[in-house]
């Protein structure tokens, strides 16, 4: 196994650990199972062959988009949200095994039809995916959903020229439905409103900004060395899921924190550097991963130092969601099979 990946994923699981410690004592036994679960999607991620992934991509999508169905029919969530699909000792996200899946589908669609080939079906599977999100509602998960999608393309070599219509032809498609999602939804301009007014010095610090300001009093009172495990954290909503990073700075200080900033770094690195060994599909996949992982990572930290609206996204290999930790964990389980197959393995780049 790559023992880059593999030390940084156990650290930030060690720090996960730490992090919902603080915040809720009494929820470390689940997280512990939950962490276990991870471990175990992790070993089926090394042990499946990613060229077998990408050939059933389209199927991995098709299912996924079918549970995003099923979860708004008979899925539960806090204050009327059909975002999760009750399955005994666990709730199972759809929404963030649609990350994964829509890798595998646009690297296995590149790769079979090329980089100059026309996107429109392809964009519209992305899409729809990100639509069956949106309405759950779970507006933040559906915008990274397109963002990943739209990164990959741009990094496959994709013409501008057909990612620029296919982006005004989606915006002129889902322009006259903005208005009444947000009037149905008002959560989703509040929040923005709210960071605005934050931002200008504006917002009220008992309403609307509170958890912001919560998780940086925390961030502040951690000090360089932390306050430990048995410190006392000031009150913070969902300080083990949402803003754990504040909960593990609190609990490990300063350096704590950088070093998680750190240990992302190298996931990054290493992914790039996979993506780099790995021309075609694979190397898609091994990007794809990589930016699912960081780029959640880096929104959940801007959303907790106050840098971004308030998302609800989770930190990947951190947060106490089981759907996230069970699907970062097969992630990097795929990322580390790619690793062992790279020096070894020459992959043919796709048709330009």
């Amino acid at each position: 196994m790559d023992p880059i990946l593999l030390l940084s994923t156990l650290l930030l699981l060690a720090f996960g650990l730490l992090g919902v410690g603080v915040a809720e004592p009494d929820l470390l036994p689940n997280h512990l199972l939950r962490i276990a679960l991870a471990l175990v999607a992790l070993a089926l991620g090394f042990v499946l062959p990613p060229e077998k992934l990408l050939r059933h991509a389209r199927l991995l999508l098709l299912a996924t988009l079918g549970l995003l169905l099923l979860v708004l029919l008979v899925g539960n969530g806090p204050g009327g949200v059909r975002r999760w699909l009750d399955l005994g000792p666990l709730n199972f996200q759809p929404s963030e095994l649609a990350k994964v899946a829509l890798v595998f589908y646009l690297a296995s669609f590149v790769g079979r039809k090329g980089n100059d080939y026309p996107i429109v079906g392809a964009a519209a599977l992305v899409g729809l995916t990100a639509g069956l999100v949106l309405v759950e509602p779970d507006f933040a998960t559906a915008l990274f959903l397109v963002t990943l999608g739209a990164l990959l393309f741009i990094l496959a070599g994709v013409p501008w020229r057909r990612l620029i219509m296919v982006s005004l032809a989606g915006a002129l498609a889902l322009a006259p439905f903005s208005g009444v999602y947000l009037a149905r939804f008002r959560y989703v301009s509040e929040r923005f409103t709210s960071f605005l007014d934050y931002l200008q010095g504006e917002a009220n610090p008992t309403q609307t900004v509170y958890q912001v300001l919560q998780a940086q009093k925390a961030l502040l009172l951690a000090g360089p060395f932390g306050q430990g495990p048995s410190g006392n954290l000031p009150h913070l909503p969902e300080a083990h899921n949402d803003m754990v990073f504040a909960s593990v700075v609190f609990a490990t200080g300063w350096l704590g924190g950088l070093m998680v900033l750190l240990l992302y770094f190298l996931l990054f690195a290493r992914g790039l550097s996979l993506a780099l060994r790995l021309p075609g599909p694979l190397g898609l996949v091994a990007l794809g991963l990589t930016l699912y992982l960081t780029l959640q990572a880096a929104l959940n930290i801007g959303v907790t130092v106050g840098f971004l609206p308030v998302t609800g996204v989770p930190l990947p290999l951190v947060s106490y969601g089981g759907s996230s930790l069970l699907v970062s964990g097969f992630a990097v389980g795929v990322m580390m099979r790619l690793a062992r197959e790279a020096p070894r393995k020459g992959v043919e780049p796709w048709s330009s």
